[in-house]
């Protein structure tokens, strides 16, 4: 291999992982951002992010290339020192514009190459993001500045990436890429580490093989928008999706223009909000876009398409070698996490005093600056083992997450089986994690003026019990119809002993007195509060996660208690350690 050929490697690694990862990034801080100013008024950076990407989208072009390069090493420094994507996403902001820049100047041979390698650090971290754990953080870092040194030594400017490159971009950030995403879109809601490798296998193959589609754009074309399609004939998109993402790859190089770079910008950002519309399209003034992802993602194709119509490029087909070496590296990382983690769950035997948690883990989120939490959650489960936890706001690959697969890494990570309970699109709901063998015998989304509020009745067959799990709304009219609903899922056949989650709702309110006619209160005392917010100045206090009891069943709460000074999540984990019958 010549210098020449080892730096155009270097630079399509650090290109593809960029690529993904400050798309990610971007799109977790501006949400994390502009939901802090939604509830709290927190007026930086707010905004700020989205503003940096057009002023970058229109600079990028006359940034010389080792200008890029320092974006590059200031974006992978950035995610060492923290990840925290309110601020990193300002980087990201730069960054992502200098990726897609250096899109338009790679083979996309070479780009296919750092994809597959963003995709092997998704299986290094079991599905989380690996800017969140330190040994996929590094290897991500090196990642990154390997590029960084390859783009550093090349003289000139960056090249302006047009429409078509956004597009590009914004199809990929709709999930195309992620193992986790395709198969719960296509409605698996449990599977555990193999059927994530396997799958990510499958969509390696996809990204490897894609340019090979490339000297027939009509086909690409076609597969592209007949795959996307397949998401409203589920589970047919389990084959799909993945090509649709061969046919994206496809496209690349027709897709290489220069004009209307800021209106691409412009139009990514659109769709990641209106994707995000898909999840709380009620809370954020776009109730069209509830329950409708699979039209965006149609519809994002279909424009992506038309951005590479009647543009033939030549295209430079990877060698077998060049397809060999990166699928090999998610083959290792594969064979890694099976050897290290936890292929399925662990099971207990049963026992009578059960630890049980109700803790909601803030889609993947800490409390403040936008933090991915999933290393800090698994380090905390890890140590407290609870024997059930109910949790909520679980995200299971969701856009405004980074993509983060929170019940399979925590299966992969401790063992736990679990039940999912999705409330939109397949990647969004509640959870209920045992070492025991479970059930779902029932599940609703509960009538809401708001975003969608889920409940799920498991029953738990060591235990001989059945408990409901549930995330109520956020105004109190709502909480007390959605009580009275809530009660009759809970009394229907097979009947709960327990319900146990987020209800939103004060111990005085409405809701909370409809729940207790048959239900009551695990704490004798309320702790000083479950949930706390308080940053500049503004302090948000409330008591609202539940562990209820069936009234007559002879059950006996032991202990129990708030990790009130725990700061993983914005809420507090909820604990009753309860004698079983």
């Amino acid at each position: 291999m010549n210098v020449d050929e080892r730096d155009k490697i270097l630079l399509g690694l650090g290109t593809g992982v960029l690529l993904a990862s400050s798309l990610r990034v971007f799109v977790a801080g501006a949400y994390s951002s502009l939901e802090k100013t939604f509830f709290y008024g927190m007026n930086f950076p707010s905004g700020l992010g989205i503003l940096l990407l057009l002023l970058a989208a229109f600079l990028v072009g006359r940034i010389v290339r080792k200008g890029g390069a320092a974006i590059m090493a200031a974006y992978a420094l950035a995610l060492l020192a923290t990840d925290a994507t309110e601020y990193v996403h300002l980087v990201a902001a730069f960054a992502l514009p200098v990726a897609l820049a250096l899109v338009k100047e790679l083979d996309v041979k070479y780009l296919t190459m750092g994809l597959v390698a963003d995709l092997s650090l998704r299986v290094l971290a079991v599905g989380a993001e690996p800017a969140d754990f330190p040994y996929t953080k590094v290897v991500l870092a090196l990642f990154l500045l390997l590029g960084a040194y390859a783009l550093w030594k090349e003289p000139g400017t960056l090249k302006k990436p047009g429409f078509g490159l956004y597009a590009f971009a914004a199809l990929l950030e709709l999930g195309l890429i992620y193992p986790n995403a395709v198969m719960r879109y296509s409605g698996m809601t449990v599977y555990y580490l193999p059927e994530f490798v396997g799958f990510s296998l499958l969509l390696a193959l996809a990204i490897l093989l894609g340019p090979h589609l490339a000297k027939k754009p009509a086909v690409a074309m076609a597969l592209l928008i007949i795959g996307s399609a397949t998401l409203f004939l589920k589970p047919l998109s389990l084959a799909g999706l993945p090509i649709a993402l061969a046919s994206t790859i496809a496209l690349v190089e027709s897709a290489k223009g220069s004009r209307g770079g800021i209106i691409g910008a412009a139009y990514l950002f659109l769709v990641a909000t209106l994707a995000l519309g898909a999840y709380v399209g009620r809370d954020i003034g776009l109730p069209f876009m509830e329950d409708r992802l699979e039209a965006l993602i149609l519809v994002a194709s279909v424009i992506y398409a038309l951005s590479a119509y009647r543009k033939n490029a030549e295209v430079s087909l990877p060698k077998a070698r060049e397809i060999a070496g990166p699928f090999l590296g998610v083959v290792l990382a594969s064979v890694i996490v099976l050897a290290l983690f936890n292929a399925g769950p662990t099971y207990a035997e049963a026992k009578k005093g059960v630890l049980v948690w109700t803790y909601n883990v803030h889609q993947g989120f800490g409390p403040y600056d936008g933090t991915f939490n999933g290393y800090e959650l698994v380090n905390l489960l890890a140590e407290q083992k609870p024997d059930i936890w109910f949790a909520q706001e679980v995200v299971g690959g969701m856009i405004g997450n980074g993509y983060q697969d929170v019940p399979l890494f925590v299966s992969a990570h401790l063992g736990y089986a679990y039940e999912y309970k999705p409330a939109v699109e397949g990647t969004y709901g509640i959870a209920v994690f045992s070492h025991w063998h479970m059930k779902t015998e029932s599940e609703l989304n509960l009538q809401s003026v708001g975003q969608a509020r889920p409940a799920q009745k498991v029953s738990i067959e060591e235990l001989g019990i059945t408990v409901v799990n549930v995330h109520m709304g956020l105004s109190e009219e709502e909480r007390a119809m959605q009580a009275e609903e809530l009660l009759k899922f809970a009394e229907a056949q097979p009947v709960a002993q327990m319900i146990a989650g987020d209800t939103n709702a004060e111990p005085d309110e409405r809701a909370i007195e409809i729940l207790t006619r048959d239900y009551r209160d695990a704490f004798p005392e309320r702790p000083p509060y479950t949930f706390l917010w308080e940053r500049s100045g503004v302090v948000d206090k409330e008591n609202i996660d539940y562990i209820l009891l069936k009234n007559g069943w002879p059950a006996e709460v032991k202990d129990y208690g708030c990790l009130c000074d725990v700061l993983v999540s914005d809420h507090r984990p909820v604990w009753a350690v309860i004698e079983l019958p």
